[in-house]
């Protein structure tokens, strides 16, 4: 039977991790922030790159910052200033003095674009000394870039055994190994990715050679970047072969993580708790929208390693996979918000209980938005039962959204989206608009939803409060809490 972490054992891993944290402090002056707030960030997995705030700071008048947390091992992180995203490995106990580039406000058409991507950058540090991982890792990638580019159209395309083994030892001869693991892993796992692509087809050498009795390095970009290959949707690679024919069985009809953990325990290299976990949750993740297994089974499977992973990053992969995959599906909980409306009030998905809610996503100056806003005050005008519409107003700010309803006479809630890029990312707002119907519990009921000049919006939201009322009726037969 496989070791299973008591509860007294994982409290033991926590404190060691708290222990082992180190303050990290990273300050400078940038005038041209003066009174900014800003927040230095990290990836929380590099599976599902979900990002994870580490420390914000408002800028002072002088243009000083600074910032001071806690970290457990070097890890990548990064900052967002409009235009840019810097990039800067830290490392427990450190100091940073950086300088940051001249703000530089995005276009308003920028600000609007759901598919805007900032443009990265090392972030340049005044104290660096001799060695600097960033330097380091800066100037390991400046070489693979400019030898990887050289070589491709040297050879027209073709990458082999002979070409990668000569950008291999090109790099190392301008960057011989140094006494940072970190950096040495860096290298390591970039070679490996080389080698992936170039001519080791054999995935249970390269799992061998890379991966078993190995420490997994949750943090190290090059480790996870040739992780996510490697193990990209594995789980129905592993399905086809001999030993692995059990898995869709253990998958769809048992929904047992056990079973297809045994299952790969036939294979040698793949025979650990940690790197199996890794492995399920990455190829279920990539799976999730395709159609080799169903979604109930891997959304089962998922909250047992949600639960159950046997290391705490584990749990949080697994967890953070779920929040991806279960967002904007139906009957899941919808992405909150706290949002100013036009007098700076905020509100919230709670300031709208007991009623569905018909969420919509408009820029002004889309001429879409500006029709279909005019059947939406026709339909608002017919006061439906329990339907209450909300409008996020994706404009420059308050003021344009409050002249832009008072202009057009809309009465129905407008909400300012405050620059919240991540909301609309978890809405997946790529048009406008975009509309979403949420039940009174914040549960999607349509996802996305109708739009209003869509005629059957109606029908089906009668047929959705329908349902809705009787499942009401069926909990308080049975004694359940409809609140």
């Amino acid at each position: 039977m496989k070791n299973k972490y008591s509860y007294v054992t994982l409290l033991l891993l926590f404190a060691q991790t708290y222990v082992l944290a180190q303050q990290v402090v990273i300050k400078g002056n940038a005038k041209s922030y003066a009174g900014d707030i800003l927040k230095w960030k990290c990836y929380e997995d590099q599976v599902t790159f979900t990002e994870k705030e580490l420390g914000k700071c408002k800028v002072l008048e002088s243009g000083d910052f600074e910032f001071k947390f806690q970290i457990p091992e070097t890890s990548l992180s990064f900052i967002y200033l409009n235009v840019f995203k810097g990039i800067l490995y830290i490392e427990p106990g450190k100091e940073y003095e950086i300088v940051l580039p001249k703000k530089v406000n995005k276009l308003p058409e920028d600000e609007l674009n759901p598919f805007f991507e900032e443009t990265e950058f090392y972030i340049r540090i005044i104290n660096a000394k001799e060695g600097e991982l960033n330097q380091e890792i800066k100037d390991f990638n400046r070489l693979y870039d400019s030898y990887l580019s050289k070589y491709f159209q040297q050879f027209k395309g073709k990458l082999n055994k002979s070409i990668a083994d000569s950008i291999i030892n090109a790099i190392e001869k301008e960057l011989p190994n140094k006494d940072n693991h970190f950096f040495k892993n860096y290298k390591t796992y970039n070679y490996a990715s080389l080698r992936l692509v170039a001519y080791e087809r054999n995935k249970e050498k390269l799992i061998g050679k890379y991966f078993h009795n190995k420490p997994v390095l949750y943090q190290n970009p090059a480790y996870m970047d040739m992780f996510n290959q490697l193990f990209s949707n594995y789980l129905s690679y592993f399905s086809k072969t001999r030993k692995g024919k059990r898995v869709p069985y253990y998958l769809v009809r048992l929904k047992s993580l056990e079973k297809i953990k045994s299952a790969m325990d036939s294979i040698e290299v793949l025979a650990n708790d940690t790197l199996q976990e890794m492995i399920i949750s990455k190829s279920l993740y990539d799976n999730f929208y395709k159609d080799d297994f169903p979604r109930e089974s891997i959304i089962y499977v998922m909250d047992s390693l949600k639960i159950d992973g046997s290391t705490l990053e584990n749990r949080t992969i697994a967890q953070n996979i779920m929040n991806k995959i279960t967002t904007l599906l139906l009957d899941y909980t919808a992405p909150d918000f706290e949002l100013p409306d036009g007098n700076n009030n905020l509100n919230s998905l709670s300031n709208y209980r007991n009623k569905f809610i018909y969420l919509n996503f408009i820029n002004p100056k889309s001429y879409t938005c500006q029709q279909e806003l005019e059947v939406l005050k026709e339909m608002y005008a017919k006061k439906y039962e329990m339907l209450e519409f909300v409008s996020i107003c994706v404009c420059e700010n308050i003021d344009e959204m409050n002249k832009f309803t008072e202009e057009n006479g809309y009465s129905w809630p407008f909400l300012f989206y405050n620059h919240d890029k991540e909301l609309l990312k978890k809405y997946n707002v790529k048009v406008y608009p975009t509309y979403y119907l949420i039940n009174p519990e914040s549960k999607l009921a349509m996802s996305p939803s109708f739009p209003p000049t869509e005629p059957s919006f109606e029908a089906r939201y009668f047929d959705i409060l329908k349902a809705w009322k009787q499942e009401i009726l069926n909990r308080k037969s049975k004694g359940k809490n409809t609140n």
